[in-house]
């Protein structure tokens, strides 16, 4: 980053930008591989590469065409479950998976991980809610209601800029826009993701395998001579 003077993004695009221009080795790393094998792509949370630059389309594209790798992929889009605290915190990265599975166009599903964070702050009932997101969510949002209900400050009477947007009329438009706009696509919905709970991973991995046919694709397991054998009467 130093030699071309870039930032921590810019150097991350500029590697994505090397890669493509040099897929043969990406080809040789992963040609040998079996159709055996599951290989997990953990990318960076850089949203803007799932978002507005075209490189990882591209490479998704090169990964799956027919030819030396065709590779049956699946996108999984994690967003954190406390973001389910703050709604308009949720909303927002709730557009961000829908603007990534429009740039991506391959299969793809999308994850709230964490969930054993948040099993103490919400209850079960509402965190079904946030599955199928909509702008109901945004009537009984905790956060908007007390802003409504006083002014906010620092415990010395100061009201701080960022909660006076946060409760502003402008802003409570915007969200509920966003919200309104995810409805209307009703692309988004959300599998719980638990990774103390050995059936919550067992669950997303099986949605996984169902999506790249990973099942179909195994060879039909040979049976021995020995099965075929009749039972020897007593």
């Amino acid at each position: 980053m130093e030699e071309v003077g870039l930032g921590p993004n810019g150097g991350l695009i500029y590697c994505f930008e090397f890669l493509m221009e040099n897929l043969d080795f990406l080809t040789e790393a992963l040609d040998n591989l079996t159709e055996e094998y599951l290989i997990i792509f953990d990318m960076p949370g850089q949203i803007e590469l799932y978002t507005h630059i075209p490189i990882l389309p591209a490479l998704a594209r090169f990964l799956s065409q027919p030819g030396s790798l065709d590779i049956r992929l699946c996108a999984a889009y994690l967003l954190e479950a406390t973001f389910v605290v703050d709604r308009a915190k949720f909303f927002a990265g709730t557009l961000s998976a829908m603007s990534a599975m429009i740039m991506l166009e391959i299969p793809h599903i999308n994850v709230l991980s964490k969930m054993d964070l948040v099993k103490d702050q919400v209850r079960k009932k509402d965190l079904k809610r946030f599955l199928t997101p909509d702008t109901g969510l945004l009537d009984d949002d905790p956060i908007s209601i007390a802003a409504a209900g006083g002014e906010p400050d620092d415990g010395r009477g100061e009201v701080h800029d960022r909660d006076l947007v946060m409760r502003g009329r402008s802003f409570q438009r915007l969200n509920r826009a966003v919200a309104g706009l995810i409805e209307s696509f009703s692309m988004v919905n959300y599998l719980k993701l638990d990774n103390t709970d050995e059936d919550s991973v067992g669950a997303i991995l099986s949605y996984v395998d169902d999506i790249i046919q990973y099942h179909e694709a195994q060879e039909p397991k040979e049976l021995k001579d020995e099965e075929f054998d009749e039972p020897q009467d007593d």
